[in-house]
């Protein structure tokens, strides 16, 4: 089961671009806050794959939330959903990127979406 006590390592062990964000841009006054360095990094090196369309590392994002809400204790699918599920829902490029997005999406990942868009 992934802990919220590992929540900023699994990220950094999983995405090089998140360890050297840590390390070097300053995100430090994220360590207690997960769910400030998942918002702050994480979502933004999403983002950057979408604009970029690099197909691998989107594959590699998708199937890493999927498996924070599969895996994740409370804490974890808590922060997969509001933390990167809803910050990326309300990125002002979300329509642009949505059906890429849902084409990625695990069940509970694509679930976390559609739940955002029900209580619009």
């Amino acid at each position: 089961m992934l802990v919220q006590a590992d929540a900023n390592d699994l990220l950094m062990n999983e995405f090089e671009e998140a360890r050297i964000a840590f390390d070097e841009d300053d995100v430090g006054y994220c360590v207690g806050t997960t769910h400030c360095f998942y918002f702050e990094t994480f979502v933004p090196l999403v983002i950057s794959y979408l604009n970029e369309k690099r197909e691998e590392e989107l594959k590699k994002a998708f199937v890493f939330i999927e498996r924070l809400f599969t895996d994740g204790d409370e804490y974890i699918k808590n922060l997969a959903d509001v933390s990167i599920v809803e910050s990326l829902y309300y990125e002002p490029d979300y329509e642009k990127y949505k059906e890429k997005i849902f084409s990625l999406c695990g069940v509970l990942t694509r679930k976390s979406f559609e739940d955002m868009e029900r209580d619009e």
